[in-house]
């Protein structure tokens, strides 16, 4: 199911369990546990929070930003699929959900397998 779409600036896609990160106890909070399978939501396009988990993460979702923020040019030197912009359509709880983002910016509820 589609829930949003934004500007892919690194990667093309990847698919992964969402985690909500609004602040650094959110990003200390998930350094105690595996990252590997783990695609942040973030609302900012700074990436000074998210670096420390930079490389044990799978990718990044952001509401906020474009190609020439902060946050996407760390992802693209990190290698990290990113989408920045984007706009996501979802009445439910997305914190632990298994979600996907492809090439064109499409970011989906993953289907469960």
């Amino acid at each position: 199911m589609k829930i949003g779409h934004g500007e892919i600036t690194s990667g093309k896609g990847c698919t992964g369990v969402l985690r909500v990160v609004q602040s650094i106890q959110d990003v200390l909070e998930l350094m105690q546990g595996d990252l590997s399978e783990t695609i942040v939501l973030t609302t900012s396009a700074s990436a000074t929070t998210l670096t420390p988990i930079f490389p044990k993460i799978k990718g990044i979702i952001c509401t906020a930003g474009g190609p020439t923020s902060h946050l996407a040019i760390v992802a693209r030197e990190f290698g990290l699929p990113c989408v920045m912009g984007s706009e996501i359509h979802y009445d439910g709880q997305l914190d632990g959900q298994r979600v996907s983002f492809n090439d064109e910016g499409e970011i989906f509820l993953a289907s469960h397998e």
